[in-house]
């Protein structure tokens, strides 16, 4: 985001930059015109008064020859004036036909202004009428030189101003071009730049506000750059809150478990055991009917039966801390396939490769051992009518970690139930305690190891467990 946001303010300053350049220059360029302009109209002015002094000069000489009212000294004084004006206009830049032209007549103009010298200095000549009127003919044709002279100038200069005028405009236009782009990127980049700190925030105040109601499942996406970053470490966040909050429900869960086991094994485990032991011996009595003698015994089964829940309830609730030693995931498996009846009358295949050797492991044996048996008679029970139990065990060398994957072709878990399994007392079965994964995920917890339930693609239900492989070690360190 400030990388994108430091090339395009680069890109706008150089624009502007470039821009504004571009006018001064132009407007430079026409300011140098307007002073050539300037220049050039003075010296067409200064053409002006030649030929109005050349003309004044004329008329002052045919009034010498005629009445004699102009003194000699006089003209003299026009007449060195005439050629100082003439040959000022020499100076001038023009294209080279224009000042060839100009040179031209200055010649002229310094022919007549000698002319004229010999005229009034050297009256008493005997040509003198002659170098009159050639004086006078040689004045009219500079008078026409510096006429058309004059007028191929102005028209030069028009041009010229037009021109002059053209690029004044040109730069006046430009000027207003730049000022209002530059508005008008400012204004689109401060859009843009509003835009692309307020969406992203308000979609971070609305996961804050979803967060706030309690849907730790809420995740802000299509953010980019480090908004993006910022939108994953809050995925991050609410992921992890959501864990924590399970993890605290869970922990209360087991706190009120502790509580009423260990209450209802106070109040209710010693009646129990007395009800029982009466029943046994009520059992026992020869004047017992059959009929009463199996109702009393189906008691006691009953009272075992209790007291088995309430054993599960003490042991989900206060489960032993685990004695970490080495041992071989082969041996507690084989130990607990050899238990379930199904497996035992061959209604249920077992399948896996028993004769692969996995590493050994730390881990307490009788944990695994109470994991194991609990998924197998499940993994049975989901197949009545026979299957196949798959048991895969894979070792990741990298991650130092072992998995156990078992798989049934039952009829498999409902979606809507895979976050619910492990949940304490959620059974779908009509005598079930609720208990028995729940406390399979507690050991596999006390070993710092992880239990996954899905749906294998096969069909039927799976069970990923992986547990590290030296886990019992850094634990009981």
């Amino acid at each position: 985001m400030k990388k994108r946001f430091l090339t395009l303010l680069s890109l706008i300053v150089l624009i502007l930059v470039l821009g504004t350049t571009f006018v001064i220059f132009n407007i430079e360029q026409a300011i140098n015109s307007l002073d050539d302009l300037i220049g050039r109209y003075e010296k067409d002015r200064n053409c002006t008064r030649v030929l109005m002094e050349v003309k004044k000069v004329q008329h002052d000489g045919i009034l010498h020859r005629t009445n004699g009212d102009t003194k000699n000294n006089e003209m003299l004084n026009q007449i060195v004036a005439l050629g100082k004006t003439a040959s000022s206009c020499t100076t001038c830049h023009h294209p080279q036909p224009v000042a060839d032209k100009i040179k031209s007549f200055s010649q002229k103009g310094v022919a007549f202004q000698d002319i004229m010298k010999q005229v009034f200095e050297h009256t008493d000549h005997p040509d003198h009428e002659l170098m009159n009127v050639q004086a006078f003919i040689m004045g009219h044709e500079l008078y026409d030189h510096g006429l058309d002279l004059f007028t191929k100038s102005s028209q030069q200069l028009t041009g010229e101003t037009k021109v002059a005028r053209y690029l004044a405009i040109k730069s006046k236009w430009l000027l207003y071009i730049i000022t209002c782009s530059g508005l008008v990127m400012v204004i689109f980049t401060s859009f843009m730049l509003i835009r692309s700190f307020t969406k992203p925030l308000q979609g971070l105040l609305t996961a804050t506000q979803k967060i706030k109601q309690g849907d730790f499942d809420y995740r802000v996406l299509g953010l980019k750059y480090e908004f993006g970053e910022l939108a994953n470490s809050f995925n991050a966040m609410s992921a992890s809150l959501k864990t924590q909050m399970l993890q605290l429900q869970r922990s209360e869960q087991l706190v009120t478990c502790g509580k009423i086991a260990t209450t209802l094994a106070h109040e209710v485990r010693n009646p129990l055991a007395g009800i029982k032991a009466a029943m046994e011996v009520l059992s026992s009595e020869s004047a017992v009917a059959q009929e009463d003698r199996e109702i009393l015994i189906q008691v006691v089964r009953e009272v075992d039966r209790i007291e088995g829940l309430f054993t599960n309830m003490l042991e989900f609730a206060r489960p032993k801390p685990p004695q970490f030693i080495s041992v071989g995931l082969q041996e507690i498996i084989d130990r607990a396939l050899l238990f379930i009846p199904s497996i035992l009358t061959q209604e249920v295949t077992v399948c896996w490769d028993k004769e692969k050797i996995s590493p050994i492991i730390n881990a307490d044996a009788n944990h695994l051992y109470q994991v194991f048996l609990n998924l197998f008679l499940n993994a049975t029970a989901a197949m009545p009518e026979g299957g196949t139990l798959s048991v895969v065990i894979t070792t990741n060398t990298t991650a130092e970690t072992i998995s156990v994957a078992i798989s049934d072709t039952g009829c498999g878990i409902e979606e809507t139930l895979l976050d619910d399994i492990f949940k304490p007392f959620f059974t779908t079965k009509a005598k079930g305690s609720g208990l028995g994964l729940a406390t399979c995920k507690t050991l596999i917890d006390l070993h710092h190891g992880t239990i996954v339930a899905s749906n294998s693609p096969e069909g039927g239900a799976l069970f990923l467990i992986t547990l590290p492989i030296s886990g019992g070690t850094e634990n009981a360190s």
